[in-house]
Parts: structure tokens; C-alpha cells; sequence
């Protein structure tokens, strides 16, 4: 057990937390245990909190800049949480976004240096993808917030129910029951519609490359 453990990638952290809050938070909050006043923001809150932590487990010591956006970014989190002020949730969603953005091209570049398929690249492979959705979720959040008629949600309003709209384009799904309504959400759709097909194309094909390299 102890082995399995020390075995186990430290990526692994940042795949359960984005795990967690793209997909059993929502359940939660819809089963009735998030209905006390309150407890869904800070739920959400500490969602944010543990994604941003857990970046730390994939990066090293030469990363300083990216550890202290980080920290800004938690900070700025929870000022959004405790005030009402709609300036800091811009502000915490742009920071944390940047982030993001930052942490995909690590993993990117961890991905396409790395020598063997390993079960971290497998991790960082599949958190990548994740982290592309919540990035295009946060940007939507923005969006709906600076103009509530960009996107058609149909009553729908939440963070969750954004998230969703943004997998579902993400993954090319697109059921339609939410769906981009001026066209900086339209133009935003397309842009990460065709990054996360660029993504799972190229770095699918890198891994595959570098699997018929080992076994060669």
C-alpha cells in the first residue's frame, strides 16, 4: 500500500479537485445538502480554493511567479466570497484564469519533454483537458456577468449550469438547451471548440509516438 502510494503522481491532486468541481460538486448542491444559506457559495469557494492549491503539486521551485498568482489568486477568492462588491469576482476569475492558462502550458510542456508514458503524463494528460473547460467556464462567467444576455441559459443561472454549457462545447457535444446568444460568446465557442480538438490531437499523437518509441 505504502508503495502504491509513493508510486502514485503528485499530479493526481489536480485531477481530483478539478474532478470534484466539475462534476460532484454539482450533484451535491442538487441533492438537497447544499440548501442552508450560504453553505453553496462557500462550497464553491473552497472548490475554487483546492484547484488553485493543488497546482502547486505539479510545479517546482523555479516556478516563484506562478506560486505567488497563485496565493493572489486564493486571496482574491476569498475577498470575492466575503464581499459583495462584484468588482472582486471579476478580478478573482481573471486572476485565477491566468493561472490556468499558466498551468496548461506547464503540463504541456512537462507532456512533450517527458521521455516515456508514465502515469503522470497520463494525469497531467487528462487534467489538461479539464483545465481547458473550467478556463472557458470562467471566461463565460465573466461574460454572463458583464452582459446577462450572452448566454441563453433558460432560467438557468449558476455557476454549475455554466460549467456545463462549457464541457458540453469543449467536448463538441453541444445539446443545444444552452447556447451563446451575442457573438463574444459565439466567437469565445468557437475559439476553445477548436483548441481542445487541437489539444487532444496533437498531444494524443505525442503520447502515442512516444509509446511506439519505447517499445521499440
Amino acid at each position: 500500500m505504502i508503495r502504491f502510494i509513493r508510486k502514485t503522481p503528485k499530479s493526481i491532486l489536480l485531477l481530483i479537485s478539478i474532478f470534484y468541481f466539475v462534476f460532484i460538486l454539482p450533484l451535491i448542491k442538487n441533492t438537497g445538502v447544499a440548501g442552508l444559506t450560504g453553505l453553496t457559495e462557500l462550497m464553491n469557494t473552497i472548490a475554487y480554493s483546492l484547484i488553485l492549491f493543488s497546482i502547486f503539486s505539479i510545479i517546482d521551485n523555479k516556478t516563484k511567479f506562478l506560486r505567488y498568482l497563485i496565493i493572489l489568486a486564493v486571496s482574491l477568492i476569498w475577498m470575492m466570497y466575503y464581499s459583495e462588491h462584484v468588482v472582486f469576482e471579476y478580478i478573482a476569475f481573471i486572476f485565477s484564469t491566468i493561472v490556468f492558462v499558466i498551468t496548461t502550458g506547464i503540463m504541456i510542456k512537462q507532456i512533450v519533454s517527458s521521455k516515456t508514458v508514465s502515469a503522470k503524463v497520463i494525469v497531467e494528460t487528462i487534467s489538461g483537458y479539464l483545465l481547458i473547460g473550467v478556463i472557458f467556464g470562467f471566461l463565460n462567467s465573466i461574460l454572463f456577468w458583464v452582459d446577462p444576455n450572452s448566454i441563453g441559459l433558460g432560467g438557468k443561472n449558476g455557476i454549475s449550469n455554466i460549467m456545463y454549457y462549457s464541457f458540453i462545447t469543449v467536448t463538441t457535444i453541444g445539446y443545444g438547451d444552452i447556447s451563446p446568444i451575442s457573438q463574444a460568446a459565439k466567437s469565445l465557442s468557437i475559439l476553445f471548440g477548436i483548441i481542445s480538438q487541437l489539444y487532444l490531437t496533437i498531444i494524443m499523437a505525442l503520447i502515442i509516438g512516444k509509446f511506439l518509441n519505447e517499445k521499440k
